[in-house]
């Protein structure tokens, strides 16, 4: 056969090959290995890369129009991601294996918070939660409304960056976590100076303390403390100008870790809904151990917020799956979660 074009012209042959079924060729076996969901390496981390940002379907549109290929159904995609997801959750199983055995040395030791010389290594918890697909039973669907939370952390790392940790499906949080450290530390484990930045959920703390021992320092997130103040102040005031006034000392009170103050001048306000000032009042006596003078580490230019772990919910959770009208299996919400929290590995995007 000869091909013509533009330059010139050239003979042109289809090698033939032997196989096990006789006699092909190099287009049809192709064609045949391409049938079998046979993707190359880079198409498939293309399909997985933006199924991270938009959904299945517009994923596989995506492909068709980068690529001119329509085999790669939303389905398919949604394969990838998942095969994806246990590659990593086989990578999570083997380093805690490796790391079992230097896991018990991990140890926090006390420092001196307000020290703005003080060497820290930051640790932030948190959890989000993202609409559960209804379960169909003899044709009709659960009435509860259910949800499906998917924890992660995030630990400073030695250069000053941080890691962010999601467990794959059937991964004890703990072990991965305490596995990381050691991957991270190495023989620095015993001697962590670890500032732990929560919500204060009682979960986050327990999980900081079986990571890192009692010697791991809780502070209280000022940013989530000032907004509950705010929030539940609005339903307890009689009135506007009593909401204005009180509400300010206690917030001045709390932002220098003065909260055994706070917590009496709550008490003395006449409250319009005295459940929502006994509900404020408990909150604050729960946490008054976490809740440290602000004003005092902010001076010394030390982190009193969780921004960070904020910001890593969103781009790893939210932004995809918190859409109108969503809804996720178990294992396809978390499987996604921790293909996204491995793919933007090592970005800051507080920078």
């Amino acid at each position: 056969m000869k091909i013509k074009t533009i330059n010139g012209s050239f003979e042109f042959e289809v090698t033939k090959y032997r196989t096990e079924k006789g006699s092909s060729n190099w287009l049809k076996l192709t064609d045949e290995k391409l049938n079998n969901q046979h993707e190359s390496e880079l198409l498939r981390e293309f399909a997985c890369k933006y199924a991270t940002r938009l959904s299945y379907q517009k994923a596989s549109e995506l492909v068709l129009e980068r690529s001119g290929t329509s085999r790669l159904s939303d389905q398919r995609i949604y394969q990838i991601v998942q095969a994806k997801a246990a590659e990593l959750v086989a990578e999570q199983t083997k380093m805690i294996s490796q790391t079992s055995e230097k896991v018990e040395s991990i140890k926090a030791v006390e420092v001196d918070i307000y020290d703005c010389e003080a060497k820290e290594i930051m640790w932030f918890g948190d959890g989000i939660c993202v609409a559960e697909q209804k379960a169909h039973r003899d044709g009709e669907a659960k009435k509860a409304k259910e949800r499906v939370t998917t924890e992660m952390a995030m630990v400073e790392r030695q250069d000053g960056s941080y890691r962010t940790i999601v467990a794959g499906e059937g991964i004890d949080r703990v072990e991965l976590y305490r596995a990381v450290v050691v991957e991270e530390y190495g023989e620095e484990v015993s001697n962590l100076a670890v500032v732990a930045i929560t919500d204060g959920a009682r979960n986050l703390k327990k999980e900081a303390k079986e990571v890192f021992g009692e010697g791991v320092r809780h502070i209280l997130d000022w940013y989530h403390l000032e907004a509950k103040v705010y929030q539940l102040m609005t339903q307890i005031a009689p009135n506007k100008q009593i909401k204005e006034a009180r509400q300010e000392m206690i917030i001045n009170e709390l932002w220098r870790g003065m909260s055994e103050q706070a917590i009496n001048h709550l008490g003395e306000i006449e409250a319009r809904n005295k459940v929502k000032r006994d509900e404020l009042k408990g909150y604050l006596e729960k946490n008054k151990d976490y809740i440290i003078n602000y004003e005092k580490r902010k001076e010394a230019k030390k982190v009193i917020g969780s921004g960070r772990m904020e910001k890593q919910n969103d781009v790893i959770v939210a932004s995809r799956q918190k859409r109108k009208g969503m809804a996720w299996s178990k294992s396809g919400s978390r499987s996604l979660a921790i293909v996204t929290a491995h793919l933007n590995h090592g970005t800051n995007y507080l920078q």
